[in-house]
C-alpha cells in the first residue's frame, strides 16, 4: 500500500496510462501523442491535461480551467486527487459512480480490465 502523497501519484500515473491505452483513450491526446499525469507542486495535487498542457489545480470546487474534458472526467480527476491526498478511495465521491460506473461508454471487457487493474495497484478496493 502506498504510504506517501508521492506513491501515491505513481499509482494514479499508472492508472491515468492504464485507461489512456483503452477503449476510448480518456486522458490521451493523439494529436500531441501526450497522456495526462497527475504531478504535485508544493505539496498541492495538480493535473497535466493532455491536450492543453496546462497544470490544473485538482480540486472539486476550483476552476478546472484548462482541463479539455468536462464534468465526469473531471469528477474522476478529483477522486484520483483526493486518493493522493488522503490515500482513501473516494470510487464517486465527486458526484458521478466513479470507476465501477456503467457510464463510460467502453465495452465490459474493457471496463473490467481498468477496474481490475486499479484493485491491481492499490487505487479501488477488492
Amino acid at each position: 500500500m502506498a504510504t506517501n502523497k508521492i506513491e501515491r501519484v505513481e499509482i494514479i500515473n499508472k492508472l491515468i496510462k492504464f485507461i489512456s491505452e483503452r477503449g476510448r483513450r480518456f486522458f490521451y491526446s493523439g494529436s500531441n501523442d501526450r497522456t495526462a499525469s497527475m504531478i504535485l507542486k508544493k505539496n498541492r495535487v495538480y493535473i497535466v491535461d493532455h491536450r492543453t498542457g496546462q497544470e490544473v489545480y485538482a480540486y472539486e470546487g476550483f476552476s478546472h480551467k484548462g482541463f479539455s474534458h468536462g464534468g465526469t472526467l473531471w469528477a474522476l480527476v478529483c477522486d484520483f486527487s483526493f486518493f493522493i491526498r488522503t490515500g482513501k478511495s473516494a470510487n464517486g465521491k465527486h458526484g458521478y459512480g466513479g470507476l465501477n460506473s456503467g457510464g463510460w461508454g467502453h465495452s465490459d471487457e474493457i471496463q473490467k480490465e481498468i477496474i481490475d487493474f486499479a484493485k491491481e495497484i492499490g487505487y479501488l478496493k477488492g
